[in-house]
């Protein structure tokens, strides 16, 4: 496996990707009530709130790390690969984000949704420089 062949935002996507989907299974919530605590990961607050920023972002690591390491080949589409990693980093951080917000209800938040933030963020700035190299240098 060459790495080699990997740019910053390939990496970038690829680790972010993973990261996100990892963090889907960490403690999201905790809830403390006479002196015993329970847990919650990301997937137990929803689909919509842990699976789909999880999917998306192991998607998006597996076309990088297929298409780059490996021999899997893309499809025509509209619009170009950065752009695709752009959008799903875009709505992988807003959903991600916007739940580090809002909360739950009677539970505080623990430390695998800042992981997740952060996973998440990643993801979008790297289908940014995605964006960014599919443009080219004089865009």
């Amino acid at each position: 496996m060459d790495l080699d062949k990997l740019t910053t935002s390939d990496r970038i996507i690829a680790a972010s990707g993973i990261a996100l989907f990892i963090a889907s299974f960490l403690p999201w919530f905790k809830l403390s009530i006479f002196g015993v605590t329970a847990t919650g990961n990301g997937w137990d607050v929803g689909f919509f709130w842990a699976g789909i920023p999880a999917l998306l972002g192991l998607a998006s690591a597996g076309i990088v790390l297929g298409t780059k390491l490996g021999s899997l080949t893309m499809p025509e589409m509209s619009m170009g690969t950065g752009q695709a990693m752009l959008i799903a980093g875009a709505v992988s951080a807003a959903i991600v984000v916007l739940k580090l917000l809002v909360g739950e209800d009677y539970a505080d938040r623990a430390w695998g949704l800042y992981v997740a933030t952060v996973a998440a963020v990643g993801l979008l700035y790297g289908g940014y420089l995605a964006f960014q190299e599919d443009k080219g240098p004089n865009a």
